[in-house]
């Protein structure tokens, strides 16, 4: 084991990494749930201001969604600076997450 990986292995064992971990799993997964249950309820882009990002990372978080194809995002004109919608892929998702949930 190198002195990196001992390091990596010691700070991933702190409280604070784990929940940074835990924050990178979680925090996509809520915004996907948040952006397309709101456009379900409206047939509309979500408002960037609608969205609470919240979390370590909230902005990156909504990025990494636009990148892995789950949501695009769109000018938002007058109302917002910037608007977003589920892709199909993003719904199947979001789709798939929710029965799983059992809601």
């Amino acid at each position: 084991m190198t002195v990196y990986d001992e390091f990596g292995a010691r700070i991933r064992e702190t409280d604070t990494m784990k929940e940074l971990i835990r924050s990178l799993y979680e925090e996509p997964a809520r915004l996907l749930q948040l952006i397309c249950s709101r456009f379900e309820e409206t047939g509309r882009p979500v408002a960037d201001h609608y969205l609470q990002l919240t979390g370590y990372f909230g902005e990156t978080m909504l990025r990494v969604l636009v990148r892995a194809g789950f949501v695009d995002r769109l000018s938002g004109g007058r109302a917002a600076l910037n608007v977003y919608q589920p892709t199909s892929d993003g719904l199947e998702f979001y789709r798939r997450m929710r029965e799983e949930r059992g809601s």
